[in-house]
């Protein structure tokens, strides 16, 4: 199940793509026996009646016919008010055709041919592993279509002897480092690079995934496992970054990557680069601060794991400032004078629970100047799953009618939420 990607269908279902490709009925009818016994083994509820060659499946980003809710991916861990406050705020992007979305799903280059025939066992078809958990998609062979979309690469493999060849080597045969791996419940990844090189791809390597020689000067894995520093090594791509990738050979680059494999990207300055990667170094807190250093410069790199900011997410803009629901433009950063401005800033970072309850007060006069309905949502989307409405209500209710607050002629408190 961790190799399957969740999608909440923008109306009552949630939407599992399995990675494997279903080549014909017996793979179909086996894949439905496979559900069953997951469903018996694990108490889920799967529709089991949905096996069938007929059946539409929506591509992700368009929206139910009902609802006009879009179909959006979502993580294991949300509950059903963080699903619905994605949904409602995302702006995915759509595949122009199933067949892109085959491609995401199995992480091929090119779709691959040849190997199906005869002497293939049927049986272990649906099963096939290739490139991480992914399946091998296969088709009939098309001369036209044998060639992958990076260019081919085939150096050798052992190590060189001369010292000042080792940079060049290194950064086509060493360990790759991947934006995008062991990402399932872990923050995201953080690197900071020197492109040296046009993209390649190797035929034995990742499927033939495309990779970017670069130079590192620090880099973190999702799960804070997989670390670069000070190395040459060649960068990995997904298919949706290496079509926005657009840089050139001397220019240093951040990239923030995570499951969806559409990554934050941005071309920075010699010295961006080199804080970014210091502050990788460091063991603990490494990510954070290299994150909280990007967003003090002034940039986007969203408010939560996703690779791509929902409209009600807090993010960083180019200017400098905060962008928030709360209908204005207010500085976040650590380092402002202003209290109230750092117990934002603290809050935003997923700190909410260790304000006092006199510094939420705070926050609260100050986000009612703006109304009831973008304060109340910005306390809901701090707090999370754990928000508790009827909480919010008489909190916010006090400090609108205390006489010793500040005067909120203009906001009007709703009924009671029940």
């Amino acid at each position: 199940f961790d190799t399957c990607t969740l999608y909440f269908s923008g109306r009552r279902s949630i939407h599992v793509h399995v990675p494997r490709f279903v080549s014909g009925e017996a793979d179909r009818e086996r894949l439905k026996e496979l559900a069953k016994s997951y469903c018996r083994e694990t108490g889920a509820n799967l529709d089991l009646g949905l096996y069938s060659e007929k059946r539409i499946f929506r591509i992700p980003g368009v929206e139910h016919a009902k609802t006009g809710i879009p179909k959006v991916e979502i993580e294991t861990e949300w509950d059903r008010t963080r699903i619905f406050r994605e949904a409602n705020g995302a702006t995915p992007s759509t595949p122009a055709t199933y067949a892109d979305v085959l491609w995401d799903v199995f992480g091929q280059a090119r779709l691959t041919a040849g190997t199906s025939g005869p002497d293939m066992d049927a049986s272990k078809n649906l099963l096939q592993e290739h490139a991480s958990d992914k399946t091998l998609l296969e088709f009939k062979p098309d001369e036209s279509e044998d060639e992958i979309e990076t260019p081919l690469i085939e150096r050798v493999d052992e190590h060189p002897e001369d010292p000042a060849d080792v940079p060049e080597w290194s950064m086509y045969n060493t360990q790759e480092f991947s934006p995008y791996a062991l990402a399932s419940g872990n923050p995201r990844s953080v690197a900071a690079l020197r492109v040296k090189d046009g993209a390649f791809a190797r035929r034995d390597k990742r499927g033939a995934a495309t990779m970017v020689p670069a130079y590192f000067y620090g880099a973190i894995g999702c799960n804070g496992g997989f670390t670069k520093h000070d190395v040459h090594a060649p960068l990995q791509l997904s298919k949706m970054d290496y079509r926005k990738w657009d840089y050139s050979p001397g220019e240093k680059v951040v990239i923030i990557g995570g499951k969806s494999g559409s990554s934050r990207i941005f071309s920075v300055s010699s010295r961006e680069a080199t804080e970014v990667g210091h502050a990788l170094r460091r063991d603990e807190d490494g990510r954070d601060m290299a994150l909280n250093y990007l967003a003090e410069q002034g940039y986007d790199i969203g408010a939560s794991g996703s690779a791509t900011s929902s409209s009600r997410e807090t993010t960083a803009s180019r200017s400098g400032e905060y962008s928030n629901e709360i209908g204005t433009i207010w500085p976040a950063r650590e380092n402002q004078g202003n209290d109230v401005e750092a117990l934002q800033w603290k809050a935003e970072q997923g700190d909410i629970h260790t304000l006092s309850r006199g510094e939420k007060v705070s926050l609260a006069c100050r986000f009612l100047q703006n109304g009831w309905q973008p304060t109340w949502e910005w306390f809901e989307e701090q707090f999370g799953s754990t928000f508790k409405p009827e909480v919010t209500w008489r909190n916010l209710k006090g400090i609108v009618e205390n006489p010793d607050f500040e005067k909120y002629d203009d906001v009007d408190v709703p009924p009671k939420p029940t």
